[in-house]
């Protein structure tokens, strides 16, 4: 049975308060109420006897049962708010609860291959399925406790597509390959220029260059290459127009080579 508060323990002692019972639950509701006491119908200042005691006595509730009884219950108090899960510094075990520490990441770092190869995962913990050139940034890979393993695919222009198994450490992960080229792929750069005036004239003047001399834009050579990706510094002349130089990254195969010349002024 609750206590009974003193406040209302005092108003039974003065004959002013009425039957008191704990607050009625399932199983107070199933027994039978053995208490009764009878009480004055009013307190003081002529009150009525439930008004007065809930005034007086806070945690009680009062009904009249008649003119000259009243009966009275105490109020349960508001329950305790739930524990907060998160607050709780122990595990279902009873240990200590570990912050979660960062998880360990593969930063990857690719080899120099031939121009414009691209590089794709296709198994193991992939942080993109996508291709993604080589010389880019690649998304750094979560590494679980046990370690990781990828698959990776390089590809290339006129090369054969390459698959690597690689191991993945925490950190730093420099990523080796080597793309085979395919048979019948053209060993020299071919040249075709875009927008040259009638009579333009080109000449190779820095980088793996067959000569220096000056040729027509259909007559200039090809340029066999041991890697894709040279860098050729070409001198343009036309009739009317100003010499112009163009900077130009070539591989083998074709290649199209914009030409961009401004006309001289008259008399020059």
């Amino acid at each position: 049975m609750r206590a009974i508060t003193p406040a209302l323990l005092g108003l039974c002692v003065l004959g002013i308060a009425c039957t008191v019972r704990p607050r009625s639950d399932a199983a107070a509701s199933a027994a039978p109420d053995t208490a009764s006491a009878n009480t004055i119908a009013s307190g003081p200042g002529n009150d009525p006897c439930a008004v007065y005691i809930e005034r007086v006595a806070p945690g009680v509730r009062c009904a009249a049962v008649d003119d000259a009884h009243c009966t009275c219950e105490l109020v349960a108090a508001a329950s305790a708010p739930a524990p907060d899960p998160a607050a709780n510094s122990s595990s279902a075990s009873g240990a200590p609860a570990t912050p979660a520490s960062d998880a360990a990441v593969a930063n990857l770092e690719f080899a120099k291959g031939p121009q414009n190869t691209i590089v794709q995962c296709v198994s193991g913990p992939c942080p993109t399925r996508s291709a993604d050139f080589i010389t880019g940034v690649y998304p750094p890979i979560p590494l679980p406790a046990s370690g990781a393993t990828v698959q990776l695919e390089f590809r290339a222009m006129h090369y054969k597509p390459y698959v690597g198994t690689y191991n993945l450490v925490p950190g730093r992960n420099y990523i080796q390959f080597a793309l085979e080229r395919e048979f019948g792929a053209p060993e020299s750069a071919v040249f075709q220029f875009e927008g040259a005036p009638a009579g333009t004239t080109v000449e190779c003047v820095s980088g793996p260059c067959v000569n220096n001399k000056a040729y027509t834009v259909d007559k200039f050579p090809e340029l066999p290459l041991k890697d894709d990706g040279a860098t050729l510094l070409l001198r343009f002349n036309a009739p009317g127009y100003r010499t112009a130089m163009t900077s130009f990254q070539v591989r083998r195969g074709p290649n199209a080579v914009p030409v961009l010349m401004e006309k001289a002024p008259l008399g020059k």
